[in-house]
């Protein structure tokens, strides 16, 4: 009996045994086989838009003015001048006018400051203001008897390109995309300024007296506007620019009509405007 039941005890030991082998064998396994997790890698950042560099572009868009020429002063030898503008002669001219506008830009910006950007831009463009503002006056009957003679009267003012050198200066958001910027600087421009009057004055003539200015004239410009970075090379824009190329005198002189000798008037012309366009760059 002994010699069998230790038989079977060593049987039993031994199927123990390998059970408890097979049981710490499956876990290490399954250990092993246990998912590992590993931190994803780092996506880097996009970078920012830069606005740094040169550009070229191109801009088409609408100018106006508001101005007139506004008699300034006169000289008369006789009650015939007076007489004239007391019956509504020598007027102020309406010479205001809306027309197209379009050109080239070229510039230089320097972003800094993470939003911030300086430049500088110079444009020429082309205009199309010309605007004639004509009286037609008849024979007037003077106050304390007599006649103010038939006259007609014409202004003109014609602007025929417009050209800026202007600083900019701007602050980004959208991602860097978007800039908002206020810009001023010199104004240049062929500007024409005629006037004339023709009538039968004193009972003579007829006669036309007239006076014109044809010149570049230089004055200053201010405005802003807003740009947008849609590829990355390039941008789109539209900017609102008033301008001012300072006044001009012109004065009508009467001496080769018999009997005016002495008389003038002068006109006084304001060459100023405004315009709105907008413009596709290439940054280079």
């Amino acid at each position: 009996m002994s010699s069998r039941a230790n038989g079977r005890w060593s049987v039993r030991a031994w199927i123990s045994a390998a059970i408890a082998t097979i049981v710490v064998s499956g876990s290490v396994n399954a250990a092993d086989l246990a998912p590992v997790y590993k931190a994803a890698p780092a996506v880097a950042a996009p970078v920012a838009y830069s606005w740094t560099g040169f550009y070229l572009g191109g801009n088409v868009g609408v100018i106006w003015n508001d101005t007139r020429a506004d008699p300034l002063s006169f000289t008369t030898t006789g009650v015939d001048f007076s007489g004239r503008q007391a019956v509504g002669q020598f007027p102020s001219f309406n010479v205001r006018d809306t027309a197209f506008t379009g050109g080239a830009q070229a510039g230089y910006n320097f972003q800094f400051g993470s939003n911030w950007v300086a430049g500088i831009e110079a444009d020429i463009n082309y205009s199309g203001l010309k605007k004639t503002d004509t009286r037609v006056f008849p024979v007037t009957p003077f106050i304390g008897g007599g006649f103010i003679d038939a006259n007609t009267e014409s202004a003109t003012q014609k602007l025929g390109w417009l050209g800026t050198v202007r600083g900019r200066l701007g602050f980004t958001t959208l991602n860097n995309r978007l800039l908002a910027f206020a810009t001023a600087g010199l104004a240049y421009g062929q500007v024409d300024d005629s006037i004339y009057t023709i009538g039968v004055p004193n009972g003579a003539g007829p006669f036309l007296i007239s006076a014109s200015s044809s010149s570049v004239r230089v004055g200053w410009t201010a405005g802003g506007g807003l740009e947008y970075a849609f590829a990355s090379n390039w941008r789109a824009k539209v900017e609102y620019l008033y301008y001012d190329l300072g006044r001009r005198n012109l004065t009508l002189d009467y001496a080769p009509i018999p009997g005016d000798a002495n008389n003038t008037i002068t006109y006084k012309f304001h060459n100023n405007g405004n315009l709105v366009r907008v413009g596709l760059n290439y940054n280079f």
